[in-house]
């Protein structure tokens, strides 16, 4: 057939995997960034004066250190995935860029909860 463009299947296999791969991080990044505004949205209502009455008995600090370990926890499963994905399906995926951009931007959230605390 001639003027027909057929997708060789290793092409349509790598397109499929890079569409995974960035779903699965934009999820990830997704979860990371609405818990962590969640947060600072509550840690805003300690700036009001009934928040003792909202919150119970959690303090600030409590809160967090909480979300510190948090952002930890989700900078280390968006790492695991990336390296994971880069291994076994894209090798051009998630280079030293992407691995700068992740630390830097859990580094400056944990920074940001340890001056709240």
């Amino acid at each position: 057939m001639k003027g027909v463009l057929v997708t060789p299947p290793e092409e349509k296999l790598i397109s499929e995997n890079f569409k995974s791969y960035e779903d699965g991080k934009h999820r990830r990044y997704n979860l990371l960034f609405a818990v962590n505004g969640g947060a600072f949205a509550i840690v805003k209502l300690f700036a009001e004066k009934n928040a003792a009455a909202v919150l119970g008995h959690l303090s600030l600090r409590q809160l967090s250190i909480g979300m510190i370990v948090l952002t930890i926890v989700m900078v280390v499963d968006i790492f695991m995935f990336g390296e994971k994905m880069r291994i076994a399906y894209l090798p051009d995926a998630f280079g030293w860029q992407g691995k700068t951009v992740l630390v830097l931007i859990g580094t400056l959230i944990c920074v940001g909860w340890f001056l709240v605390a």
